[in-house]
């Protein structure tokens, strides 16, 4: 039989560990960094035909097993990555506009940052038409100074 002592002590200790993976967590979440963009480095991938894209609008598809967006501009496609600049996290589609639930950064339909705490606007794809489909290669991180985590570089 436990004794009420026994038993507090036991309580406290459960609670404290359960406050110390409550703390420890987030933070080893915080410092892993996301997966790779750059595992499909010379594959192109078939998002879809033309006409899936409406004019002007957003539309999300999966390039290479990564989350995107197709914008179309009468005619030239954008292909724009949906990983945050941030810290990672997959953006969401706003409207005509983008917006990261994690820390509420926002981005304007070109890609840009509207509102931080993101810096760098989001990298756009190559894509080309072919065919009556958008295909899709390598992920262009020429706009900005990106993050090596963002490059797959983890050194």
């Amino acid at each position: 039989m436990m004794t009420r002592s026994g038993f507090l002590k036991w309580l406290i200790g459960i609670f404290g560990a359960v406050s110390v993976a409550g703390i420890v967590y987030p933070v080893l979440r915080f410092l892993k960094p996301p997966a790779a963009l750059s595992g499909a480095i010379g594959q192109v991938a078939n998002v879809g035909p033309l006409s899936g894209f409406a004019p002007g609008k957003l539309t999300a598809v999966a390039v290479h097993d990564q989350p995107a967006a197709v914008q179309n501009l009468g005619g030239k496609y954008v292909v724009y990555s949906l990983i945050c600049t941030h810290l990672g996290c997959v953006v969401e589609i706003a409207g005509d506009a983008f917006h990261c639930p994690c820390h509420g950064s926002g981005f304007s339909p070109t890609g840009t940052v509207t509102h931080g705490p993101a810096k760098l606007p989001l990298p756009t794809y190559h894509a080309q038409t072919q065919n009556g489909s958008l295909l899709v290669g390598t992920i262009d991180l020429s706009r900005a100074a990106y993050p090596g985590w963002y490059k797959g570089e983890f050194a």
